[in-house]
């Protein structure tokens, strides 16, 4: 079995560019319907709960900007942390604009042309760069894991396939969930996207740690740590889609079987 990387590997192996192509800017059908499901889920969750912040956290956004793209328009401070530095840096580059900064105008168009609000992909790359206040680090594996940095709870937290790739096991899964939740003020809404099931995941030729876990112990640990969740929905290809090129995608990119998107509310 091949080596799996995790942990100081994602400064030194993670390819950026290569992981951001395959997870979010392929434009194959299933990369597409994923992405459609976690923009609708976003905008019911926030519209159903009046939800508008100020203050949002994105715990392991990794170099990843398509979830602050969408939460920008009611959340006008953003924090946005991940583990790896050389994720922190290519989010970084963005928000000063440095001319090899990833470009994202592609998916800021779509996100405004799936709203439909009119709302032009310069003006929304504005407000995305003005609410992004800081970068910073995060260890879910700490009890602050945004150490050394102390912040009054936030009003929202969104984490995206992020923690079942930063625990080793069932118990940190289970113990990450409550230092995350520890960062939420009560009442306030959880976002979370996992990959279900998966055992690892590419960024470019290197294989990634993921820790496999189904959606019945996802909810029990949004729960023990202590939250109510208020929906989740699981994607997943359907039987008659499962064809060559559904495996050939599988192989490129993850091993799991689904996606779950949850949210929950803070007791």
């Amino acid at each position: 079995m091949a080596t799996l990387y995790s942990g100081d590997a994602y400064n030194s192996v993670f390819d950026i560019k290569a992981y951001l192509h395959e997870h979010f800017h392929n434009n194959d059908k299933y990369t597409l319907e994923i992405a459609q499901c976690q923009f609708d889920m976003i905008q019911q969750t926030l519209s159903k709960n009046n939800f508008t912040g100020p203050r949002l956290l994105e715990i392991g956004g990794g170099p990843n900007l398509g979830n602050a793209i969408q939460v920008c328009t009611q959340f006008p401070e953003i924090v946005f942390s991940d583990y790896s530095e050389s994720c922190r840096r290519s989010v970084e580059k963005w928000v000063e604009n440095t001319p090899d900064a990833i470009d994202w105008s592609r998916s800021i168009q779509r996100v405004c042309d799936l709203e439909g609000k009119g709302t032009t992909w310069e003006d929304r790359q504005a407000l995305l760069r003005r609410s992004i206040k800081e970068i910073i680090h995060c260890d879910l594996l700490k009890s602050n894991p945004l150490e050394p940095k102390v912040y009054e709870p936030f009003d929202a937290i969104m984490t995206s396939y992020c923690v079942e790739t930063a625990s080793p096991d069932k118990d940190s899964f289970k113990e990450s969930m409550k230092n995350i939740i520890k960062l939420l003020k009560p009442g306030g809404i959880l976002i979370m996207v996992n990959t279900l099931n998966a055992s690892r995941y590419l960024a470019g030729q290197a294989p990634f740690f993921s820790l496999p876990v189904d959606e019945p112990f996802i909810r029990e640990a949004v729960v023990e740590a202590g939250c109510s969740v208020v929906s989740a929905t699981v994607w997943r290809v359907a039987e008659d889609d499962e064809d060559a090129d559904h495996a050939d995608m599988e192989a490129a990119v993850t091993n799991g079987d689904g996606v779950l998107f949850l949210t929950a509310i803070k007791q």
